[in-house]
């Protein structure tokens, strides 16, 4: 077994943990992304030309990325963009904060709405520790952890 930093198991965990929880807070915004873009302009924070447009894309961004993760594909390129998005959302929920908005997150569309909050940024944050981690340690899901992303069987 592996120690601690590349430890299949855990590479495993986090990659379902941070897929399950993208592709459920994706079905959401996807299936209303009016409510979506309505959570994104509540931020006050991207003019209202582009809400529209990055309700829809962050939705199927989201989708696409825990799907991915899931699937042990794009593991890397996947767990960056994840990371991103965290980071984003982060920044985003702590101006929100400081400038007093008393909004929903928005994180897994109107059906659950959740209050802005020091809890949903320590979630994401935590997030964003196994998006990193991943970007560091990838491993594809069909691999034991034992042999190296790029062998080929002879």
């Amino acid at each position: 077994m592996k120690s601690f930093p590349g430890n299949k198991y855990l590479i495993l965990l986090s990659r379902l943990i941070l897929g399950v929880v993208f592709i459920i807070a994706s079905i959401d915004k996807i299936a209303d992304p009016a409510a979506f873009a309505a959570s994104i302009q509540a931020y006050q924070l991207f003019p209202v030309a582009l809400v529209n447009l990055a309700a829809l894309v962050m939705a199927w961004i989201e989708l696409l990325c825990g799907v991915f993760l899931l699937g042990g594909v794009l593991v890397r390129g996947s767990s960056a963009i994840v990371s991103l998005l965290l980071a984003v959302f982060i920044a985003a929920m702590l101006s929100a904060m400081a400038r007093g908005l008393v909004i929903d997150c928005g994180c897994f569309g109107k059906g659950h709405e959740t209050p802005l909050g020091w809890l949903r940024v320590l979630e994401d944050a935590g997030m964003l520790l196994l998006g990193l981690y991943l970007v560091r340690f990838p491993v594809p899901a069909i691999s034991t952890g034992n042999a190296p992303v790029s062998a080929r069987p002879d």
